[in-house]
């Protein structure tokens, strides 16, 4: 089919770049010059961050000598400084500029609303370096050795109310059906024939259906009942996490050990451990526990 005449071609559309002094937000506020100091500084700034806060603000402090050594604090959020950047030392004696009070005030409030701007623009940029961990819980090996020291597991999920029906009367008024539907699927088909009994799927299947039939005020209750036993299980898990010191300080002999005997079984060595601190027992007083093989 012809082209019609005097057709318009797409032209894809350019977006101009808006002036920094035109802007009327701090979007891209590093752009240029200021982006050349930090953006080196991204690796190390992200390591610090996984190292915990202290590693984090040391080296932010490095980072802000060095931005504040190479920008001048009086420069304008729009404007750039002059090129090239002045190297920086950072063992080198810092002048002390002539400023009069109400300039050391501004001073002073600029360096630090930039000091938190330069730390809002390297941690946005370092957590999006940093991938998260992803394991099953069941599967972390810390998880299940920590767990062992608690001696705490979480609550299960709460039933659905049909799971509550199962759980309450399964083998008095599910079971019965559950056999005779399972009996007559095998003599339908000859699919079935091969597994040894009814699987689950089939089980909640026949169980979903008679919870249908069943009053709605029995169906009301059964959800009750699962939501209270959901919220009995929260707060037992609350109340043992609360007991959780204690319940941790017995297991901790027993839990160390565990390591203690890998630790020579792999290097031959003999060792022992030794904690300290408040013990619940004794009213909070300080006392000391080993552990050894």
């Amino acid at each position: 089919m012809a082209k019609k005449q005097g057709a318009r071609k797409k032209v894809a559309r350019k977006w101009k770049c808006i002036e920094k002094k035109d802007r009327r937000n701090l979007k891209m506020w590093a752009e240029g010059a200021r982006e050349d100091v930090l953006k080196p500084h991204i690796p190390a700034y992200t390591d610090a961050l996984q190292r915990g806060w202290r590693a984090e603000r040391d080296y932010l402090t490095l980072v802000c000598n060095e931005f504040h050594a190479r920008i001048p604090w009086c420069l304008g959020d729009h404007e750039e400084p002059k090129l090239p950047l002045p190297e920086y030392d950072q063992y080198a004696q810092v002048v002390e500029e002539e400023l009069d009070k109400e300039e050391l005030a501004n001073k002073r409030l600029k360096i630090e609303t930039m000091n938190a701007r330069i730390g809002r623009w390297l941690k946005y940029r370092a957590r999006r370096l940093i991938k998260p961990l992803k394991m099953d819980s069941a599967r972390d090996p810390w998880a299940i050795y920590l767990a062992k020291l608690a001696g705490i597991n979480a609550p299960p999920k709460a039933r659905q109310a049909f799971q509550q029906f199962m759980h309450e009367s399964y083998e008095s008024e599910i079971a019965p059906v559950v056999q005779a539907r399972w009996k007559a699927s095998e003599q339908s088909s000859g699919e079935l024939s091969s597994k040894k009994g009814p699987d689950a799927p089939f089980r909640a299947k026949v169980a979903r259906e008679l919870f249908a039939e069943l009053p709605e005020g029995h169906q009301d209750g059964l959800h009750q009942r699962a939501k209270d036993a959901a919220q009995t299980a929260r707060d037992e898990y609350t109340n043992a996490m609360k007991r959780g010191h204690s319940n941790c300080i017995d297991a901790l002999g027993p839990f160390v050990s565990t390591f203690l005997h890998g630790i020579s079984d792999y290097t031959g060595l003999q060792s022992f451990a030794v904690f300290g601190g408040p013990m619940p027992e004794y009213g909070r007083e300080i006392r000391t526990l080993h552990a050894w093989l």
